[in-house]
């Protein structure tokens, strides 16, 4: 492949930290890829892949590196077969240091987890889990501030809670405590927050830092405007300008620069006191003839705008004097004091809760990263490479971070706009540059940081970008312009949009001809339609035709007429004669674009993405739309969850009615309508309330005799007569109602939620119902995904299925939703997908839709405002007159935050057009379009840039493309304003068209036959029998475990099997005594037995499977008693054999008394003649007839197991099995249980040695330790 020559600069250059500044489109993974591959296989002295740490923020952006490094070294084996170096780096590529941070830090705690206080077998904790466990650490917390009853908690509850629950306080203690984990030590910045409070309180603002950036911004702001009245006055001063207005603007210019001029002070109070002063005088009359009307509407326009918005900065920033405003913060001060004490609490609480439960999330990786790699000691003395913390430490790399940076020659950052403060921690402490040795090798982009709302902190990627060189230094910074990506058509328009809406004061970096984007992609040249300008569709959905629908219509509608706008433009695309044609890279040719190659891409799914689908679809183009919300909605996932919930408790009359009324019983609403008077009409006192009560009195009148009169005018039901075939046809739905949910509730005592599940589909036959519905693979899907969550939910801390349907219920609570499932069926679809989500992709058509969508700014209007150097601040709030106000503290983080999610915007903006290969065409929306198309057609410039006054008062995408319509040529973008009154007039005759056709659908005569042919084929799909069904229920391989388990379906759960891993939560029992001299010995053992039990914490499970492997291990002739028995058990303990955790589960009791019983004596004797054999594994084939299933399959299955032991003799085998089931007390209950619980499982094991051997098994023994004693089996 041939390099540009910044990027062979980029591959080459070594020693030392490289930021690479790469644009979309630029090659960055090709060029790390390269670049890993010149480290690993050229020079002298090439590295191994194991000597490189290779960041990325995905794990599939490691999966794809991980492959395209193992395919180029491939390749250049092919090429060099005998180059040993390059086979070492092949087999290392597996095990090579490609992962995202978060694997890094799990690695790094589990290879120094002895220097943290953590259990080594931990687990990540799942999502919906550890939301759960956050819900109920936080009622504890707030009951116990409650049951405190301090003042000051309570005046927080006042100002933060809401309505009748603690929602909104626990939201916000919550958002607090989150914003402090992406702090690499959060304690210290919650300590910061308090100090600065401290500070502020006591009048000093302005030295606090955030004062120092209203001020700031306030000299921005002024500066920008005072630069507009003087083109304003240049203007006026034109010939045939409006001269008059000069006064006035002179004036202007002059109090706007006062007011910069103090705010430079970095002094609120003579802000304060130049704002108080500011006022416009009225401009005078211009009517003069000679006066050019354009000239004087220009003059005029500036002045109103700059006449708001320094009217605006005045009324909000300057509305309080310096002592008032410090009084305002010192009135928040408790409530924020009490709010950093409730993140405290929260926290110790929530890691506790997390300790006991062996769980971390995903913030502990990090900080326990930091821990294990960062160590702190107070400041003493000054340097080049000391780093300090807020509180002053000295920050230093631990042992095992000097380790880490000398294993580790380089440290490759992928995406490095996005990382976050503890990210950079940690990538620092590892690093070489406290030894003059800068080895940090970053690439990312930060026009293409978008992810702040997951606290990425793009300022340290722009720290770098300023203050590297641009020449060969040991801290050098390179850009890599060239797009391989886009056609010309698509980059030119995207520069020519941003270098006048990419400003340093609100994206963060300016773009300027350094930044902008360059072809470098070939398309060959063709006279077919290819390579099209980009265009911009808008509509004015304030225009009449629009206003003749009602509000509730106009905003459903506009959603429906952008799409409707989409899809015309996607047929004229894919039209047969006339369509697009689109480059094929791998056929190197054009062919026809369809329907793959488009994608919608929307900045919201929500809301959004199933207007877009429906109406494509109704337009016959196939669309599909994967979103993260909206699962718990859909109608599928719903109705099972109801019968969840049913099962659990049927007292729930919402769940009851859904299941009554879902397809699985079939209720109609005239049935479930008589049902319920039924009951209405029969109420009496301390009876059972709602649908359940009148399910319970259908069910006693269901047995009572009719009469004939009762036949004739209507069955009796409680006091109401209901139609006799109404009233049959609802007992016999209530019957199966009631058979199904009872054995159901049968299975869920033993299954664990997600086999309940697959019942629940099988039985139901609910599964199969909803895959024939429209969209059949989604719904199907989306029930998939319920058994896998709910299969996942089993490895979490909780357990069964009411904390399964609590489980779901908190997590509807706490907006934790999973987004429809995937059904794969994306063939040829035009994919609907967010801008988020469309990061690193690219597709040769891009619709960039809602363009008109309003910016989202509810993060700066919440009670409580947060920033990281900013600090914390609240409305100061007046309890008596229950009245509140901002601070001027969070008007300057709202200012903030504000900017910065405006920046945001215009990164997110940069994405989705920079994802268009050959084609982008941009759909939007607005009210008040025409307005602002004159308000924007002249705007003035500064230094070739829209003011970023301006910019900031945007309100959606389409406000900013439209502001930089006036610099774009003709040529580049092609504007289009839709007709909304021939678009609305298809979409009502559409909606006439369904509604027309619903109606005679409705009124159709089912008894009718319209289409004799169909109706034969239809009848002959429905009737269709498959011949091999029975093989479907089979499985390809089965343990006899699972074996065991399926002939015992029905029993308590604690009685199926204890197959090793199947082994449940038994525990033995020893209450049987053989011989009455033991009776002392017993009680002491027992004690004994009550202690390992409280120290060792384990389940029978683990228990069990520890006296299988001791008595796996012991050689059974050599133990001649208690004693030695417990010494041989130490034995192996300390040689590996067994755990700690094993060792300390087993009791030697019960192992002494089962060798001293006479199985146990004869299996010694077995052993020391050489005829015993223990665990022997096996896999066997059979036929599934043979099963005893009611089967006629003849297909084989492969049946797997454990045998504990046998004792081969000349006339067969002995089988034993060792059991530590919980039994019955009395001897023969407890024998006949195990013989019929073991019964298959034992016939299994002996097939299978019969069928290894040739061998007849004579006998079955197990021999059961709660029992103390063998049982023979049939």
């Amino acid at each position: 492949m041939k390099w540009t020559e910044k990027q062979q600069q980029v591959i080459d250059s070594r020693n030392r930290n490289l930021l690479v500044s790469a644009a979309a489109g630029s090659g960055k993974t090709a060029v790390l890829v390269e670049r890993i591959i010149s480290m690993i296989s050229e020079g002298p002295s090439p590295l191994n892949i194991d000597q490189l740490l290779v960041m990325t923020f995905t794990n599939a952006a490691a999966s794809e590196m991980r492959e395209r490094i193992g395919g180029a070294v491939d390749k250049k084996l092919k090429e060099d077969p005998g180059n040993e170096h390059l086979w070492l780096q092949a087999a290392l590529i597996p095990q090579a240091k490609i992962m995202t941070i978060d694997s890094f830090c799990l690695e790094l705690i589990r290879d120094h987890y002895n220097t943290l206080d953590i259990d080594p077998a931990f687990r990540i904790g799942d999502e919906g889990e550890l939301t759960l466990l956050k819900g109920d650490v936080m009622e504890q917390v707030l009951e116990s501030c409650y049951e405190e009853a301090d003042d000051a908690f309570i005046r927080f509850s006042e100002q933060f809670g809401g309505g009748k629950s603690d929602k909104a306080m626990e939201d916000v203690i919550l958002q607090a405590w989150q914003f402090s984990q992406s702090h690499p030590w959060p304690d210290e910045w919650l300590l910061w927050c308090r100090q600065q409070m401290e500070a502020e309180s006591a009048g000093d603002l302005d030295s606090s830092v955030w004062m120092q950036f209203l001020l700031k911004d306030i000299s921005l702001q002024m500066e920008e405007l005072a630069a507009q009245a003087e083109e304003a006055l240049e203007t006026a001063r034109e010939e045939n300008g409006p001269l008059v207005y000069e006064p006035m603007l002179m004036n202007d210019i002059s109090r706007l620069k006062k007011i910069k001029e103090a705010a430079d002070t970095g002094s609120f109070a003579a802000f304060y006191q130049a704002a108080s002063q500011l006022s416009f005088d009225r401009l005078a009359a211009a009517r003069g003839k000679d006066i050019d009307p354009d000239k004087k509407a220009f003059v005029s326009e500036i002045r109103t705008r700059v006449k708001k918005t320094a009217e605006k900065c005045r009324d909000t920033y300057a509305s309080q004097s310096q002592e008032e405003a410090a009084q305002g913060i010192r009135n928040t001060k408790t409530v924020i004091n009490v709010l950093l004490d409730m993140v405290k609490r929260f926290d110790t609480a929530y890691t506790e809760a997390k300790r006991e439960r062996n769980v971390l999330d995903f913030n502990d990786l990090e900080h326990l990263a930091l821990k294990v790699l960062v160590e702190k000691e107070k400041c003493i003395e000054d340097g080049d490479h000391v780093v300090k913390n807020q509180e002053n430490d000295i920050l230093r790399p631990s042992a095992a971070a000097i380790e880490l940076s000398e294993q580790y020659e380089e440290i490759l950052v992928d995406e490095y706009q996005d990382s976050n403060l503890v990210q950079e921690m940690l990538i620092r402490s590892i690093s070489r540059e406290r030894t003059g040795r800068p080895n940090v090798f970053m690439v990312g982009d930060v026009k293409q940081s978008i992810y702040r709302f997951r606290l990425a902190r793009p300022e340290l990627f722009m720290e770098k970008y300023n203050t590297y060189t641009r020449d060969e230094s040991s801290h050098q910074m390179i850009e890599l312009q060239q797009n391989f990506r886009s056609r010309a058509s698509v980059l030119t328009c995207i520069n020519d949009i941003f270098y006048q809406i990419m400003t340093k004061n609100l994206g963060g970096i300016r773009y300027t001809s350094e930044t902008a984007l360059y072809p470098g992609a070939e398309f060959e040249e063709t006279d077919k339609k290819a390579g099209i300008p980009v265009q911009l569709l808008v509509a004015d959905t304030g225009s009449e035709a629009f206003k003749q629908l009602d509000e509730d219509m106009a905003d459903y509608t506009a959603r429906e007429l952008e799409a409707k706008m989409i899809a015309e433009r996607i047929k004229s695309f894919t039209d047969e004669k006339n369509g697009l044609y689109v480059w094929d890279k791998e056929a190197l040719s054009y062919r026809k674009a369809c329907y793959k190659d488009m994608v919608i891409l929307l900045r919201s799914m929500s809301g959004w993405s199933e207007v877009f689908v429906n109406v494509l679809m109704n337009e016959g183009i196939p669309a599909v739309a994967q979103t993260r919300t909206g699962y718990f909605a859909t109608t599928e996932v719903e109705t099972v969850l109801s019968l969840l919930s049913v099962i659990d408790n049927p007292m729930q009359d919402i769940p009851m009615a859904a299941v009554l009324r879902s397809p699985i019983i079939g209720m109609n609403d005239n049935e479930m309508a008589w049902m319920m008077a039924a009951y209405k009409r029969f109420t009496e006192k301390n009876q059972d309330r709602g649908v359940y009560a009148a399910w319970k009195l259908w069910e006693e009148c269901r047995c009572q005799e009719r009469s004939a009169d009762e036949i004739k005018n209507g069955v009796a039901v409680g006091r109401v007569k209901v139609p006799e075939d109404i009233a049959d046809s609802i007992w016999e739905k209530l019957e199966r109602f009631a058979a199904l949910v009872e054995e159901l509730r049968q299975d869920a005592r033993y299954l664990p939620v997600h086999e309940l599940l697959y019942q629940i589909y099988g039985k139901t036959g609910y599964y199969d119902y909803v895959a024939s519905m429209p969209a059949g693979k989604t719904r199907s899907a989306n029930l998939d995904m319920l058994a896998e969550k709910a299969a996942a939910y089993a490895s979490t801390s909780y357990r069964g299925l009411f904390h399964f349907v609590r489980y779901i219920e908190k997590l509807k609570k706490y907006d934790t939703d999973f987004g429809e499932a995937s059904s794969g069926d994306e063939e040829d679809s035009v994919r609907i997908m967010s801008i988020h989500k469309s990061k690193g992709l690219e597709f040769p058509v891009v619709f960039l839709a809602g363009m008109g969508k309003k910016f989202n700014k509810q993060d700066a209007y919440g009670q409580l405002l947060l920033d990281a150097d900013l600090g914390a601040a609240a409305d100061e709030m007046d309890l008596d007159l229950r009245t509140k106000a901002p601070t001027i503290k969070k008007l300057a983080i709202k200012r903030r935050m504000e900017l910065e999610s405006m920046g945001e915007e215009l990164r997110v903006l940069y994405v989705a057009m920079t994802r268009a290969k050959e084609v982008l065409v941009m759909t939007g929306t607005d009210r008040s379009l025409e307005s602002k198309m004159e308000k924007w057609s002249q705007l003035t410039l500064t230094d070739g840039q829209i003011p970023y006054t301006i910019l900031a008062s945007a309100s959606s995408f389409l406000d900013w493309v439209l502001m930089s319509r006036s610099a774009v040529p003709a040529g580049h973008m092609e504007m289009t304003q839709v007709r909304l009154d021939e678009l609305i007039g298809q979409e009502l005759k559409r909606q006439l068209e369904k509604k027309n056709a619903k109606e005679e659908l409705l009124n159709l005569d089912i008894d009718q036959v319209y289409d004799e042919k169909m109706n034969r084929q239809l009848e002959a799909a429905l009737s269709y029998v498959y011949p091999y069904r029975e093989d479907t229920k089979l499985y390809t391989q089965m343990s006899v475990s699972e074996l065991k388990k399926q002939s015992q379906i029905g029993r308590e759960e604690d009685n199926i099997g204890t197959e090793r891993e199947d082994l449940s939560a038994l525990s033995p029992v020893y209450e049987r005594k053989t011989e009455q001299e033991e009776e002392q010995d017993e009680k002491a053992e027992s004690a004994s037995r009550e202690r390992k039990n409280e120290k060792s914490g384990k389940k029978g499970a683990f228990r069990g499977t520890a006296y299988h492997r001791a008595l796996e291990c012991l050689y059974l002739p050599d133990v001649t008693d208690l004693k030695k028995l417990e010494a041989d058990l130490l034995d192996l303990y300390q040689r590996g054999f067994l755990t700690e955790e094993a060792y300390e589960s087993i009791f030697p009791w019960d192992i002494w008394k089962f060798l001293e019983s006479p199985l146990g004596k004869y299996m010694q004797k077995a052993e020391r003649e050489g005829k015993l054999h223990r665990e022997r594994q096996f896999m066997i084939g059979i036929p599934a007839s043979e099963m005893k299933h009611v089967l006629q399959s003849e297909e084989m299955v492969l049946i797997q197991g454990v045998i504990d032991a046998y004792i081969e003799e000349e006339d067969g085998f002995i089988l034993i099995d060792y059991k530590t089931d919980h039994v019955p007390k009395e001897e023969a209950d407890g024998e006949k249980v195990l013989k019929e619980r073991y019964q298959v499982q034992l016939d299994y094991y002996g097939r299978a040695l019969t069928q290894l051997t040739g061998k007849k098994v004579k006998e079955k023994w197990i021999y059961s330790f709660g029992l103390r004693r063998a049982i023979q089996l049939s």
